[in-house]
């Protein structure tokens, strides 16, 4: 068994396999702006709490590299299906974020939405409240790991 394991060792490095390693690229300077919503500032200060995983450097200045505008941002939380009493069954999460993304004279817009039904307990209101807020937060890194896709993309010289 260890012999197999250090012959396929061995062949991937060999043919020059190796991970991809972003941490070594030089990190954004970037500048947000944004209406003061309860969404928006929540959004933000998850970017701010990942932002060695993005490659940004936040700054205050609008002289930043990138200059990140949230132009839309919205959840819409509604119950779906109903059960034999009638009481909601499943509820659905709709979440959408869209940004204007702008570097030396360079500008796009970047768009995110994602849905997301779960299962709603009629008996349990909090435990629902959990859910949703537990989506939120996957919400956010869903749209954080798209957008620094997006970024490498169209901004990474």
């Amino acid at each position: 068994m260890k012999f197999l394991i250090v012959l396929i060792s061995f062949i991937l490095f060999s043919c020059g396999f190796s991970p991809i390693d972003s941490s070594k690229r030089k990190p954004f300077e970037v500048f947000i702006s944004y209406d003061d919503t309860l969404l928006n500032n929540q959004f933000v200060n998850e970017m701010r709490k990942k932002g060695s995983f993005l490659n940004f450097q936040f700054s205050n200045s609008k002289d930043a590299d990138l200059n990140i505008r949230i132009l839309g941002h919205t959840i819409t939380k509604y119950t779906g299906a109903k059960d034999r009493n009638f009481f909601a069954a499943t509820g659905t999460i709709d979440y959408e974020i869209s940004m204007q993304i702008s570097k030396l004279g360079k500008s796009e817009e970047f768009n995110f939405r994602s849905s997301e039904i779960f299962p709603y307990d009629t008996n349990k209101i909090l435990s629902n409240e959990k859910k949703m807020e537990d989506l939120q937060v996957m919400f956010f890194f869903e749209a954080q790991n798209q957008l620094k896709n997006f970024l490498y993309l169209y901004f990474y010289d």
